[in-house]
């Protein structure tokens, strides 16, 4: 994974104006830039046996325009891992299928505009297709997300909030009860390089200790937009966290690595 990513840092870019403009599409949530990837979350120092873990987010964005407006949808197939430490019970380590994530979003494009905002508003939906209860909440969950964006050349500023509320499940399990938001932050280079820090925000409003509600991380990092020859854009993003705030015995910090597949025109 490492030698394919740098070999696409070391590919030659086409203008820099369109790699700029491609970089700033890819970063807005909701714009209608058609996206096929994945992101990698790798979590240390969690548990009382300090464990690593990891999951493995298989990412699909399409889209439909008409006019100003556009629909938005967003697929997230989580493949989760945990060593047999995660476990007071040690018998193995456990990976898998996680709760599936589905958000559409109606956006409407206002950037050229007096305000320069660009907003989305759509329902985000939590599939119970877990393979193991350990692997998810074990409920079918909906919730309103919203979306709003600025593009301050070079920057590229916004949040996503939401919040999820389970409807059906296993009566057994607890209740889904969680907002999140997430600030995103981008500084854009006219080469495709970029600064940025997006850290995910949450809440769980179920949690019966107040000391386990909230889930604050803090960093960053970069990114690049790069073409290969004659092949498709892609999208190449590094970023670690450290938890402020977390639940008892949740990881300390995390690596993340996003690879993207970007498909800007319409004979994808």
């Amino acid at each position: 994974m490492a030698g394919v990513i740098l070999g696409f840092l070391g590919s030659q870019p086409a203008q820099a104006e369109d790699i700029k403009t491609l970089a700033e599409e890819v970063q807005n949530p909701v714009s209608d830039l058609v996206r096929l990837g994945f992101t990698n979350g790798t979590f240390f120092g969690a548990g009382l046996n300090d464990h690593l873990s990891n999951v493995f987010n298989l990412q699909f964005d399409t889209t439909r325009k008409w006019g100003d407006w556009a629909l938005l949808n967003r697929l997230t197939i989580p493949l989760p891992y945990f060593p047999a430490t995660a476990f007071e019970d040690k018998t193995g380590s456990l990976a898998g299928l996680g709760d599936i994530q589905y958000t559409g979003f109606l956006a409407r494009d206002e950037s050229k505009r007096r305000f320069k905002l660009i907003g989305g508003l759509g329902p985000t939906f939590i599939l119970d297709t877990a393979t193991d209860d350990r692997l998810g909440t074990g409920k079918w969950s909906v919730g309103p997300t919203l979306a709003i964006v600025s593009v301050p050349d070079p920057w590229v500023i916004g949040a996503v909030v939401s919040n999820i509320w389970s409807f059906a499940g296993d009566n057994r399990r607890l209740k889904v009860n969680l907002f999140s938001v997430q600030p995103f932050l981008n500084y854009n280079f006219s080469n495709g390089w970029y600064l940025t820090s997006t850290p995910l925000i949450t809440a769980n409003w179920e949690a019966e200790d107040k000391r386990n509600r909230w889930t604050v991380p803090i960093g960053g990092g970069f990114g690049k937009v790069v073409f290969r020859g004659e092949k498709r854009p892609v999208n190449i993003k590094l970023q670690g966290f450290y938890y402020l705030e977390k639940q008892d015995r949740a990881p300390d910090w995390t690596l993340q690595l996003q690879f993207q597949i970007l498909f800007p025109d319409k004979s994808a």
